[in-house]
């Protein structure tokens, strides 16, 4: 009954707010999130069995794949795109329906766009985006992480809308978006072509060139350009987390999303510790002993808590 409100609930809004509108909501409510892909992916599992007339248990394994495949790749209807008149054909509202895909801790997913674009998107992100690309842009929305391979379309520019104070546009190029809410800053890393980065406040436009990152701290509404080296930032696509003197606060983040853990720290000192260190597709038990090997840190791990402390 919890699923079937929460589907209701979705739907009510979707009668009183434009598309843009209803997809923001749902970027800001991650329990929300995880309830209606739950209620969608149930409905459509269930109408795909009752459609080839099977009514046979299915094995516990199959169910969650299927599950999460419906909920991955179901178009989400109700989020189509609203226009101001009244659509006079369901074709049309089909065509510019919104797809969303949003990962867990630990999971990563690959998409190809209409466009030909490729993203991945990292742990515990939520991209969404139109299953075709209408009028003079091509826009997305990501709240978390994901990696970009933009097609070039000189007449139809590429852009991230992230909803954290910064906006990225783009004609062809690869790059990565790092934009989680709770974290203090959002980052752009350009690795190939040329990225525009609009700060949203005070519509300031910088534009990147390969290996320039763009980090825009929210607290004090800065936007800063270094050069940097690209693999460390764009390696957790393919297992790997790089770290160059990063603050440990920084590494535990990343770690708690990729590995569904809790680091409890009680020391500020620690926690602006600068942690160097390679995880390359390890379990959480090598990376608390790398931790312990190569730095001044002590990690106890009870159930999916880990305790971090200065070693004596």
């Amino acid at each position: 009954m919890r699923n079937k409100h929460i589907y209701d609930l979705i739907e009510e809004r979707l009668g009183f707010h434009k598309k843009k509108q209803v997809i923001e909501w749902l970027l800001k409510n991650k329990r929300a999130q995880k309830k209606y892909h739950r209620a969608k992916a149930e409905q459509v599992a269930l109408s795909l069995r009752e459609d080839t007339g099977e009514v046979k248990t299915v094995h516990p394994r199959k169910t969650r794949a299927l599950l999460k495949y419906a909920a991955v790749l179901v178009v989400l209807f109700g989020l189509a795109f609203y226009f101001n008149h009244s659509a006079e054909s369901t074709a049309v509202e089909t065509e510019n329906a919104m797809v969303m895909i949003a990962t867990s801790i630990g999971e990563k997913e690959e998409v190809m766009l209409s466009d030909g674009t490729k993203v991945i998107v990292n742990a515990n992100s939520v991209l969404s985006y139109p299953t075709n690309f209408t009028g003079n842009t091509r826009e997305v929305m990501l709240k978390g992480e994901a990696f970009f391979e933009v097609t070039e379309n000189k007449e139809k520019p590429f852009i991230v809308n992230t909803n954290e104070g910064m906006d990225i546009k783009v004609l062809g190029t690869v790059f990565n978006v790092k934009s989680y809410p709770e974290d203090k800053k959002v980052e752009t890393t350009l690795v190939s072509g040329k990225v525009q980065v609009v700060e949203r406040k005070d519509n300031k436009t910088v534009l990147l060139y390969p290996s320039q990152r763009a980090t825009y701290n929210k607290s004090d509404d800065r936007l800063i350009i270094d050069k940097v080296q690209t693999e460390p930032l764009i390696s957790w696509k393919d297992g790997k987390l790089i770290y160059d003197e990063a603050p440990l606060k920084d590494v535990i983040k990343d770690l708690e999303r990729e590995y569904d853990v809790t680091f409890l720290v009680n020391s500020e000192e620690l926690l602006e510790y600068k942690f160097k260190g390679v995880f390359d597709n390890l379990s959480i038990d090598q990376v608390l002993s790398l931790f312990e090997l190569s730095s001044p840190i002590k990690c106890t791990l009870k159930q999916n808590y880990v305790v971090l402390e200065k070693q004596k």
